[in-house]
């Protein structure tokens, strides 16, 4: 809700500035949500289970759209992932 609510300022469609500025305010909104605690404790469970305990462990994370890798049109790359 809060975020169709920033959405809703028409002026992100002529104004770049304004697009930013609530585009900053929505990633917060979203980066600010505490992920739900079971799929915490779960998320920590398998970390530990294929990282085998290691700090220093790391792994290169991709998400991808349905309609993202088109034949004539690739957008790959242009959407953040939280």
């Amino acid at each position: 809700e809060r975020i169709n609510k920033a959405l809703e300022d028409d002026n992100i469609y002529t104004d770049v500035t304004k697009l930013q500025e609530v585009g900053k305010a929505v990633r917060q909104m979203v980066m600010d949500q505490p992920l739900p605690p079971s799929f915490e404790s779960d998320l920590k469970e398998q970390w530990q289970r294929v990282s085998e305990g290691n700090d220093s462990f790391k792994v290169a994370v991709r998400s991808s759209a349905t309609a993202e890798d088109l034949p004539d049109a690739s957008f790959a790359g242009q959407q953040e992932t939280f």
